[in-house]
């Protein structure tokens, strides 16, 4: 019986080795292929440089505007972090303390974001209206309402497993509402905080077709859509392409790796406990 465990936990072991390998030949693709020559990196093969070409950061450095392009994506991704885990939290922990007909009705709506699929021409026209289309500040905002019911549904189930007498206890001592929840209440929602974080900066940073319906200006693009433009001006210059998506991937992979040890017991935590 226990060598019958040990051979099935060395072939699930043996599959999940595989499975990352598959996923990381493509990355590696990637990176080789940045290093490589125009010619080289022509087939976009899995083989090592036979010449190392590091100009070819300095030459897309020199090419475009790659700072501005990153800024703006570090600006979006970090502000629709605030925006939505911020607002996410405080709409949560109401919601999950004041359970009545009206706050769940409000925490329904909220789930039907999870599902209903996202129309942009109606989302465009009221960027329209308030004079936030070609603005960063409308696609932070455009951002931070898609990631929001998916932040909420984790945050309302992890409060709800908060007891009751913690906060009954900070009143006693004191503590106003805001102070309640910024001291007691949110300092315990590390996992799950850290967990939204993640999600939603690799939401934000790695969506590619969004900023094409709001953003007008080549200037105010995200990295993202740097790679489409770019592409189009050097099609055949495959390796000066991975150098832009080898600074796309490097963000999301190391944030990503600061937390990650974080993401199954926050998202186990905020789907389950509720």
């Amino acid at each position: 019986m226990v060598r019958k465990k040990k051979i099935l936990s060395f072939i699930k072991a043996l599959i999940l080795w595989l499975l990352s390998i598959l996923v990381f030949i493509p990355l590696l693709i990637i990176l080789l292929n940045s290093l490589k020559t125009q010619g080289e990196s022509v087939a976009m093969e899995f083989s090592m440089p036979t010449q190392w070409v590091l100009g070819n950061y300095q030459e897309v450095m020199e090419t475009v505007d790659i700072f501005q392009a990153f800024s703006n994506s570090m600006l979006i991704s970090v502000f629709t972090v605030l925006i939505a885990t911020t607002g996410a939290a405080l709409a949560s922990y109401v919601m999950a303390r004041r359970k009545t007909k009206l706050h769940n009705k409000i925490y329904l709506f909220f789930l039907v974001g999870l599902v209903a699929p996202l129309n942009m021409v109606p989302a465009v026209l009221v960027l329209q209206k308030i004079h936030l289309t070609n603005s960063l500040v409308g696609l932070v905002l455009l951002y931070s309402a898609l990631v929001t019911p998916f932040t909420v549904f984790l945050y309302y189930g992890f409060i709800g497993s908060i007891p009751r007498e913690i906060d009954e206890a900070a009143i006693i001592d004191g503590c106003g509402p805001l102070t309640l929840f910024g001291k007691v209440i949110f300092p315990l929602l590390k996992p799950v905080t850290v967990t939204v974080i993640i999600l939603n900066f690799m939401s934000s940073w790695n969506d590619f077709v969004t900023p094409f319906y709001v953003i007008n200006e080549s200037r105010k693009m995200p990295l993202t859509t740097m790679v489409y433009s770019f592409f189009g001006l050097y099609q055949r210059s495959w390796n000066l392409v991975c150098v832009i998506m080898v600074m796309i991937i490097v963000p999301s992979i190391v944030v990503y790796a600061l937390g990650q040890r974080y993401i199954i017991a926050g998202m186990t935590a905020g789907a389950v406990k509720g």
